[in-house]
């Protein structure tokens, strides 16, 4: 797999996210998202983003190449709205480490995770793409039923 499938499998797993689950910009919610998102930033259910935490963390060191927890903390906020606690993260960080997925470096006072193996990263959001696109595609065409039943 080349850098440049790795660039599009990740462009098209965040552009699926973004579309999929944006929400409307004028949101007076206040489940522990932030309002103020950049441009380009979308609101995310911080239901949605603890089911897809793993899958979130590595698309978010694929763009960041390396990035202590609270940084991919941080990243959160900035792009989805989401504010995470360390006690949420961390072991998720931990744990994809144990898989052999992260790579963790020690530093002086942090530790910096990186991707490990980028291809089984890249096909383990593969995996997760497929099967969100098996979901879209099933959830759409529900919908489109239960609006035909109803006409």
């Amino acid at each position: 797999m080349t850098d440049d499938d790795l660039e599009a499998l990740l462009s098209e797993f965040t552009d699926r996210v973004e579309q999929q689950f944006k929400q409307p910009e004028e949101s007076d919610e206040t489940d522990g998202r932030s309002n103020d998102l950049p441009a380009g930033a979308v609101h995310l259910d911080r239901s949605f983003v603890s089911e897809y935490l793993d899958e979130l963390i590595i698309a978010i060191l694929f763009r960041c190449d390396e990035a202590n927890g609270m940084d991919i903390i941080r990243e959160f906020t900035h792009r989805f709205g989401v504010q995470l606690s360390p006690g949420t993260v961390y072991p998720h960080l931990h744990s994809l480490e144990a898989e052999g997925v992260l790579l963790c470096q020690e530093r002086v006072q942090t530790k910096e995770y990186s991707i490990d193996d980028s291809e089984a990263a890249a096909a383990y959001l593969d995996s997760v793409l497929s099967q969100l696109s098996c979901l879209e595609q099933f959830v759409s065409s529900t919908m489109q039923e239960f609006i035909r039943e109803r006409s």
